[in-house]
């Protein structure tokens, strides 16, 4: 996964090994934090719907390779890039 955030004051791009944000670990990790701080909005998502959903991530990643999953560009040259 790649982050691009660029803008007058900064240039900052990540690459992090797509395992690691959508594996099934940190999807359990995330959805106990999550139901401890956000137990409202967290109670409509059962914990098989997000594996299920990082399952197909996880697939269509395989398939298709790099897939663009966030592009914001503003008028004045800021870029916020989210690359799956």
């Amino acid at each position: 996964m790649k982050i691009r955030i660029k803008s007058e004051e900064t240039n900052l791009n990540l690459v992090l090994p797509t395992r690691l944000l959508i594996g099934k670990t940190v999807v359990k990790l995330a959805n106990t934090i999550g139901r401890r701080y956000a137990a409202e909005a967290m109670q409509a998502i059962p914990p098989e719907a997000l594996e299920i959903l990082c399952a197909e991530l996880r697939r269509i990643k395989k398939k298709h390779g790099a897939w663009e999953l966030v592009d914001v560009r503003c008028a004045d040259g800021d870029i916020v890039q989210v690359i799956l």
